[in-house]
């Protein structure tokens, strides 16, 4: 399901449903993230629906240095 710009209502609800799975412990919030095939903007705009909602959920931290190296 690739989806190119999400509505401020989808972002909702694609942010509800990984907080659902999220909680059912269908694995780390990232990789529930990544299995609905978005965007990058648009997996930004829902992680941040994510955490306004429930701060509570950590997110990993990406290394800098990891991303430096690659390039």
């Amino acid at each position: 399901m690739t989806m190119n710009s999400l509505t401020a209502a989808k972002i909702r609800l694609m942010a509800n449903a990984c907080i659902t799975r999220y909680d059912r412990e269908e694995g780390p919030i990232e990789d529930i993230i990544s299995s609905y095939n978005m965007q990058p903007d648009n997996e930004i705009l829902v992680k941040v629906q994510i955490i306004d909602k429930r701060s509570d959920i950590p997110f990993v931290e990406h290394n800098s240095s990891e991303q430096s190296s690659a390039i």
